[in-house]
């Protein structure tokens, strides 16, 4: 399971003392804890969940980088965190892919507030939501 996958990294990065190794696994499993004790998940987490939280994760730290210089510490370990973390992510469609999913969504539903939905229930993780609506326009 995933998240016994990021304890054990953790952990293995802990007895590092290397503070950039651990970071990325103390983000997520923080992320973890406090999901689990949020109220908002059935316990115990799924795989599926924890993609979705290290997804988010990995998003925030993106957003990091636009704040920060690349000279400056933080920068290079949200730089790291996403590197880190990203791997056990999905691969990620082009959008190529999700406009041919919207096409065939499309054949069969007009409406577009149903297209977008059913493409964002259909991608998942595997691309960037908030870029659906814009392509569904398109289309």
């Amino acid at each position: 399971m995933l998240k016994e996958l990021m304890k054990e990294k953790f952990i293995a990065a802990f007895k590092t003392r290397e503070y950039i190794r651990r970071y990325p696994y103390e983000l997520i499993n923080n992320r973890i804890t406090v999901a689990e004790k949020s109220g908002q998940y059935d316990l115990p987490l799924t795989d599926e969940q924890i993609i979705n939280l290290i997804a988010k994760e990995c998003k925030e730290r993106e957003e990091l980088l636009t704040i920060y210089k690349p000279e400056d510490e933080q920068y290079i370990l949200a730089k790291y965190a996403i590197d880190e973390l990203s791997q056990y992510l999905p691969k990620q469609m082009t959008e190529e892919e999700v406009i041919s999913i919207i096409k065939r969504i499309k054949e069969t539903e007009s409406n577009p507030g149903k297209v977008i939905g059913l493409t964002v229930k259909e991608v998942g993780n595997r691309f960037d939501k908030s870029k659906i609506a814009s392509l569904v326009k398109s289309v």
